[in-house]
């Protein structure tokens, strides 16, 4: 039977942030991130609502409409990484650079930001849906099973 608090979250570190740690095996680097708070919410919405109006604004009559929830995926992601950037991301650690340096936090929500970097901003997602999740107890739940 499943148990509520598997549900919860350690509203602190929503609000506050976390390092998580994300990547694929061998590869990884860590993102400081709050989790989905109301702000990442609406902001999200607010940026989709303004995507579908620029779209709607661009359409010839006759054409489809464009509603906040149906936008096309492309424009979609630029909506989530640039919430997620302004929203949640507070640092990064681990990451470097085609230069070798690394990344700081600025160029990373400027690449969120941008569209063009999608495996980071569903990585940064990622990391958002796993704040204040007690990964330690899920790991020893996991290994009893």
């Amino acid at each position: 039977m499943a148990k509520l608090s598997t549900f919860s979250r350690d509203l602190s570190k929503v609000s506050e942030g976390e390092e998580i740690e994300v990547g694929p095996e061998g590869n990884t680097f860590f993102i400081t991130t709050r989790g989905f708070t109301p702000a990442y919410r609406d902001t999200l919405y607010a940026l989709r609502l303004e995507s579908a109006r620029e779209l709607n604004r661009s359409q010839r009559a006759g054409a489809g409409f464009y509603a906040p929830d149906a936008l096309p995926p492309t424009t979609d992601d630029v909506c989530q990484g640039k919430a997620i950037a302004r929203q949640c991301v507070l640092g990064v650690r681990g990451l470097d650079g085609a230069d070798d340096q690394p990344v700081s936090v600025d160029d990373f929500r400027s690449m969120l930001e941008s569209g063009n970097y999608p495996a980071l901003t569903t990585l940064a997602i990622m990391a958002a849906g796993r704040v204040g999740s007690d990964r330690a107890e899920q790991a020893k739940a996991a290994a009893g099973n």
